[in-house]
């Protein structure tokens, strides 16, 4: 999905960077990127067919040391062209500047600066901004991280009613405990200008979030960590019924190596999506329209860890307001040979969902329980690699209408690379499957994956 143009200051910013005195000569520049060719054909229970052959393009180039070692430039961007079908609804071209940005690292305080357009993630929010962030270390392990500018906002193509935002700002302060652990407050806030003449919409999505983490590590075998984020930001009064803040999130994760080869973790998720997603810029993660409460509590432990086999058994359980609880639990074996370079696993995982009611159908519920295999192979020989990987899901109620009577499916997928050099990684995957929706679907890959220059990657995405 496509975001609109670049604004004007991160413009000026990325353009200067390219005048200053002796940039060209004093950089040192690296450029990465991955092409993907792919394939895929689909057959229809009624015999119609589609095929699709989209090409799409990732660069990215780091340029350090421009005019004096402490400037840094970094730019990564993609492009997509359809070779037949048109295979998504943005069109047979498309493509996107993600990330643009000029660094200024500081000398003292693990100081610095950017200006363009960036990633901020932190307590109180994911977010990609046009405009100016600062951070720095301070006395008594302190540190702060401060950003504004505009948000980078995607295309909506008429899949939300909410406000434009024209401006997003936020920050987060923190004491560090030296290892020991860390605990900050966050904070994030953006909203519109409003004006008389536009069409009035039917929801401001507009935020003020608070957060604040935590992290305890008394040991190197215990860490545990947690976050919570309010929405500060008061509902119409017509609308709500109470005007305090909200919760918006929370999650917290434990982990706990009990021995050598014993590991256990575990973690608690809370999601109010209103409130939580309510102005995010970042859609692709999630549905705009999302209004629901989820929770969510799972845990891992695994044995041999180290070792030629591995074991391991998982639980989870989630409970969504729309769609009642489901759990997922299984086990996984995992054996490795050095020798060969050989790893491979077989897993096996239960998955119980709540019976979905089902209006004006010829049945009155039907269920999404069902069971999961996977077996995978891996050889690694350095300068290439071999993979297999078979999937397989088998559903209780052939009745659910989303099956068509068919309720089994398969995947199976072959994957071979080769690196010619150590900068250069050329791979291909072919896949085989059949389900409910297709009767059968072959897709085909070809990647390559480049790596050259003098510099060396940095910067923060």
């Amino acid at each position: 999905m496509a975001r609109k143009g670049m604004h004007p200051a991160m413009t000026v910013v990325l353009t200067a960077s390219a005048l200053m005195p002796g940039a060209a000569s004093a950089a040192e520049v690296e450029a990465y990127g991955t092409t993907l060719a792919r394939y895929w054909n689909q057959s229809y229970p009624d015999l119609s067919k589609n095929r699709y052959v989209p090409l799409t393009q990732f660069v990215g180039i780091d340029a350090t040391g421009l005019g004096d070692t402490a400037w840094s430039l970094h730019l990564f961007g993609w492009g997509k062209s359809d070779l037949a079908d048109q295979s998504s609804p943005g069109g047979k071209g498309e493509g996107d500047l993600t990330y643009g940005y000029l660094q200024y690292r500081a000398p003292k305080a693990n100081a610095e600066l950017k200006a363009g357009r960036f990633a901020v993630l932190g307590a109180a929010g994911q977010e990609l901004v046009d405009g100016l962030s600062a951070r720095a270390d301070l006395r008594g392990g302190f540190t702060f991280a401060v950003f504004g500018g505009k948000p980078v906002i995607y295309d909506p193509e008429g899949a939300t009613q909410a406000a434009p935002r024209d401006f997003i700002a936020g920050g987060r302060l923190a004491w560090r405990a030296s290892r020991y652990g860390e605990i900050g407050v966050s904070f994030l806030q953006d909203g519109t200008s409003p004006d008389p003449a536009a069409q009035p919409v039917l929801e401001d999505r507009s935020r003020k979030l608070l957060g604040g983490d935590l992290r305890i590590s008394p040991h190197a075998s215990f860490d545990v960590s947690g976050r919570v984020i309010y929405n500060q930001k008061k509902e119409d009064p017509v609308l709500a019924a109470s005007q305090t803040s909200r919760l918006a999130g929370q999650d917290y994760a434990m982990s706990w190596k009990i021995t050598r080869t014993i590991q256990l973790s575990g973690n608690y998720i809370e999601r109010n999506f209103k409130d939580y997603y309510a102005g995010t810029n970042l859609p692709a993660l999630f549905r705009l329209i999302e209004t629901e409460k989820y929770k969510a509590h799972s845990g891992l432990l695994s044995f041999g860890i180290g070792g030629p086999f591995q074991y391991s058994a998982d639980y989870r359980k989630a409970r969504r307001e729309g769609n009642g609880d489901s759990t997922r639990a299984g086990v996984e074996i995992r054996t490795a040979s050095e020798g060969m370079k050989l790893k491979s696993g077989l897993a096996y995982h239960r998955v119980t969902a709540t019976d979905v009611p089902l209006t004006g159908g010829t049945v009155a519920f039907y269920s999404l329980s069902h069971s999961e295999t996977r077996l995978w192979l891996l050889h690694d020989g350095g300068r290439y690699y071999l993979s297999l990987d078979a999937v397989g899901y088998i559903f209780d109620d052939r009745n659910n209408p989303m099956l068509n009577g068919e309720p089994k499916t398969y995947l199976g997928v072959a994957s071979l690379g080769f690196r010619p050099t150590k900068g250069l990684m050329v791979s291909g995957d072919v896949s085989y499957g059949m389900n409910p929706l297709y009767k059968k679907e072959v897709r085909g890959l070809l990647r390559l994956d480049f790596r050259f220059g003098a510099g060396t990657k940095g910067g923060g995405k």
